[in-house]
Order: structure tokens, then C-alpha cells, then sequence
């Protein structure tokens, strides 16, 4: 699911899941200090997942979507018995704040003054987003960064082969997101998964075999 969610509407941050707790109950125990614990400390805070001690109020664990770089958070939502679940529903709030803030001239600006290559393509196209008035002033300045980001792929195709290279990081990538810490002797290990490869591939070169075996492993869970 991080691969549906949009940008930020604020800042064009990438979003991520909170985590949270508060009281279950909504009446007040006159025999529990609510100062650090309880509802009287504020509304619940993002990375609060301090287990509390038994002879308090139960609480509920939270999830809410929010945004690192500025703050800007969707409420938060109870996960019940399926977190997951919960997170859509998070996820599906965040998806509708499309109303995001207008291009400024000096947004384009740097981006002219900077040298541009094809990963900037996705940053133009954000701001072009977000650009509705002021073309005769705005519409040179995109023209001319087109024609940088142009130039500057078929520079880049007639002198590196790239496709070689995504597949390589999507595969290391891959196996990032399936790696999982381990506790051996009172120390913490990486552990990546075993990779199956059948017999029939034991004619393939070493790199193939490996690519082939790595490209096999199922996807991780999104969320």
C-alpha cells in the first residue's frame, strides 16, 4: 500500500504509517493520575507504544498516516483486530487531500539553476501538477526544462545501459524488504531468506542463476 499513497499535500514529503495508543475508557477514574498516562496528557502521540503498567486504564493501539517532513496526519483510527485493515482505511483518507499547494516561479527557478538529469522527471511533473496560472511567465521556464530533461536521457541511453541496472536495485531491493533481524547469543543478525534454485538451472551462469532465483521470491507484504 506505501506505493498507492501520494505525496504530501504540503510539502510533497512521502507519507508513513503512525503508531499509537489512548484509553479505551472515556470516563474518568478518580483514582488514577491521568497526568502520564491518561487523557489528561493530550491527544495520543506518534511512536507512543510504551506498554503501560497493568494497574492502569487499557488502552487500544492506533495507526494514522502522516507525513515525516511537515506533520500533516490523517485522525487516527483504531486497529481493532486487523491493523491492516485499518491502515487501508487510513490509507484511502489520505489519498483524497489532493489540494495541494500552488508552483512558484521560484520552485522552477531551481530547478533551472541545478544540473537536471532524468531523475529529476517525476519532480518536474509535480510541479507542472500544480501550476495553474501565470503561464506566460511559467510556460518558458517549463519549455526550457523539458529540453534540458531531454537532452540529458539521450545522453544518458547512448551511454549507459540502465536497464541492467534497475533490475539489479529492484532485486536488492527486494531482498531488503524480506531481510529480518534475528537474536543469536544476545546479538543482532541480519538474516536474509533462503533462495531456491531448481536443477534445471545448474547450466546458467552464476549471476543469471542468482537474478532468476531472486526474481522467484514473492513480493513482501506492502504495508
Amino acid at each position: 500500500m506505501y506505493e498507492q499513497l501520494i505525496p504530501c499535500d504540503h510539502c510533497g514529503g512521502r507519507p508513513t504509517v503512525g503508531r499509537s495508543q489512548r484509553l479505551v475508557s472515556k470516563l474518568p477514574n478518580p483514582q488514577f493520575d491521568y497526568t502520564e498516562w491518561g487523557r489528561m496528557s493530550g491527544p495520543p502521540r506518534i511512536g507512543d507504544r510504551l506498554p503501560r503498567p497493568p494497574e492502569v486504564p487499557k488502552t487500544e493501539p492506533l495507526v494514522c498516516i502522516y507525513c515525516a517532513d511537515c506533520g500533516m496526519q490523517t485522525p487516527w483510527e483504531a486497529t481493532g483486530r486487523d491493523e491492516k485493515v485499518a491502515m487501508d482505511r487510513c490509507g484511502a483518507v489520505w489519498n483524497r487531500r489532493l489540494n495541494r499547494p500552488a508552483a512558484e516561479k521560484t520552485e522552477l527557478q531551481r530547478l533551472v539553476e541545478r544540473e537536471m538529469g532524468a531523475a529529476d522527471i517525476p519532480a518536474v511533473l509535480e510541479l507542472l501538477s500544480r501550476t495553474d496560472s501565470d503561464w506566460e511567465e511559467m510556460g518558458p521556464m517549463f519549455a526550457m526544462i523539458a529540453r534540458r530533461l531531454v537532452d540529458a536521457t539521450i545522453v544518458t541511453f547512448d551511454s549507459w545501459a540502465i536497464d541492467p541496472v534497475l533490475n539489479d536495485a529492484a532485486r536488492y531491493r527486494k531482498l531488503m524488504q524480506l531481510v529480518k533481524w534475528v537474536e543469536i547469543d544476545g546479538e543482532r543478525y541480519a538474516q536474509f531468506p533462503k533462495i531456491y534454485t531448481p536443477a534445471e538451472h545448474n547450466e546458467m551462469l552464476f549471476e543469471d542463476r542468482i537474478a532468476t532465483a531472486v526474481d522467484s521470491m514473492p513480493d513482501r507484504d506492502r504495508w
